[in-house]
């Protein structure tokens, strides 16, 4: 009992007053693991699965755990950790590796691709295997803009957009000096960064940015770093994270944005009839003379199941359902989370929901974020302080040989 209390203390303190029949000593018990903000919530799903399955045989208790801590807390001690747990699917592989999420059997795979974006359900796929039942599909980023200052089609392009900022005295805010980000400009030019596993170890990861788009003297790498460099270089721009958002919101200077949903509510507030968001824009290469989309990171959340739970098939039972449809339609009446369940999706009060909407038009520009390495995060974290900062400063003159060093900085090879 010492070993499973210390381990829920370590993901906050244990949720009592939204605990389901409590037993001694956790032997008939399954734990679920939930964000802070989910706890209510969760607690009334669990409330609803005992009312759907009066037979079931053991409590449910509930803790707190974010999805972004899953991996930091299960590894502390895999076996005394939650029976069900919600992760973010760039943690995936270093469940895996530490044996803290099980395999799904084939009935519950086929019904997760069935109902589920396609997208969602491979981020929880390793070798043709699924290892998380998909839940969210709401964790990227797209742009809102004030509608009185930027018209629909103006926030089409990135031109449009900074001229439209121009005119009205406004700003267009970006996070520049976020690896997240920064790989928004190189994958819109047609590059890419791709990881070979040899198990759940990388074998081989690299970009191909030095390569160049069909009859273009340019690569990928020149296009994206020259579309940094000139943003930089906008008066109308500022590199921006969420507390300078917060602060152009406030002082009435935010003309557009590119951020995620978790700002939805207080630009709502804020902009009120004047709200608005789409996908990325486009952005025009001053090398090439051509366009290219801005291309986005996505991201899901899914629940997985501890393979070690003494309830193993109860634990997928719960998992089953808190993922399921019903339960994707009542996260998104609570808490606007974006369903990856395609029936719930296509209901018209998510496509009515202007941020959702917005995450949905970038879908196809997107890109699906894995368990990548501090060997991209870095390297692509020091080339947007480089453009955006002082010394080094990566301008025009300079941008092939940063360029070229970004591309070798981001290549591992353990072959």
């Amino acid at each position: 009992m010492k070993k499973r209390i210390i381990s829920l203390l370590a993901c906050g303190v244990i949720a009592a007053g939204a605990t389901a029949g409590l037993t001694g000593c956790g032997e008939k018990g399954i734990t679920v693991w939930a964000p802070q903000v989910q706890q209510t919530l969760v607690k009334e799903m669990i409330d609803e699965f005992l009312k759907e399955n009066p037979d079931f045989k053991y409590s449910i208790k509930l803790g707190v755990c974010g999805e972004d801590m899953a991996y930091a807390n299960m590894s502390k001690d895999v076996e005394a950790s939650a029976d069900v747990y919600g992760y973010a699917n760039d943690q995936l592989m270093n469940l895996k590796k530490i044996n803290a999420v099980a395999k799904l059997g084939e009935s519950a795979k086929a019904k997760i691709i069935a109902d589920n974006d396609a997208k969602s359900v491979a981020s929880c796929e390793i070798n043709g295997e699924y290892y998380g039942y998909p839940y969210a599909a709401d964790n990227g980023y797209f742009m809102y803009y004030d509608s009185s200052v930027v018209s629909a089609t103006e926030a089409q392009t990135l031109e449009g957009v900074l001229s439209a900022c121009a005119k009205a005295g406004k700003y267009f805010l970006f996070n520049q000096k976020e690896a997240w980000y920064v790989g928004t400009f190189f994958f819109g030019a047609g590059g890419d960064y791709t990881i070979e596993w040899e198990g759940t170890s990388i074998k081989k990861a690299g970009s191909d940015f030095d390569q160049k788009p069909e009859g273009s003297e340019y690569s990928y790498g020149e296009i994206g770093a020259m579309a940094h460099i000139d943003l930089n270089a906008n008066k109308n721009f500022v590199n921006a994270d969420d507390s300078v958002i917060d602060q152009y919101l406030s002082g009435n200077m935010l003309g557009a944005c590119i951020s995620g949903t978790w700002n939805a509510a207080k630009l709502s507030e804020k902009l009120g009839d004047n709200y608005a968001a789409t996908k990325l824009p486009t952005f025009h290469s001053s090398l090439t003379d051509q366009d290219y989309q801005m291309k986005s990171f996505a991201g899901y959340k899914c629940f997985g199941v501890n393979p070690q739970s003494k309830h193993l098939a109860e634990a997928h039972q719960i998992a089953a359902f808190l993922s399921g449809k019903a339960m994707q339609e009542k996260r998104f009446d609570a808490l606007q989370i974006g369903p990856s369940n395609k029936e719930v999706a296509a209901m018209d009060k998510v496509k009515k929901n202007v941020a959702l909407a917005a995450l949905a038009a970038q879908a196809p520009h997107s890109k699906t974020q894995e368990s990548l390495p501090s060997s991209y995060w870095d390297p692509m974290k020091a080339f947007g302080e480089g453009v955006n900062g002082t010394s080094p400063k990566i301008n025009k003159d300079n941008y092939k040989e940063y360029v070229k060093t970004l591309i070798n900085d981001l290549k591992t090879d353990n072959t």
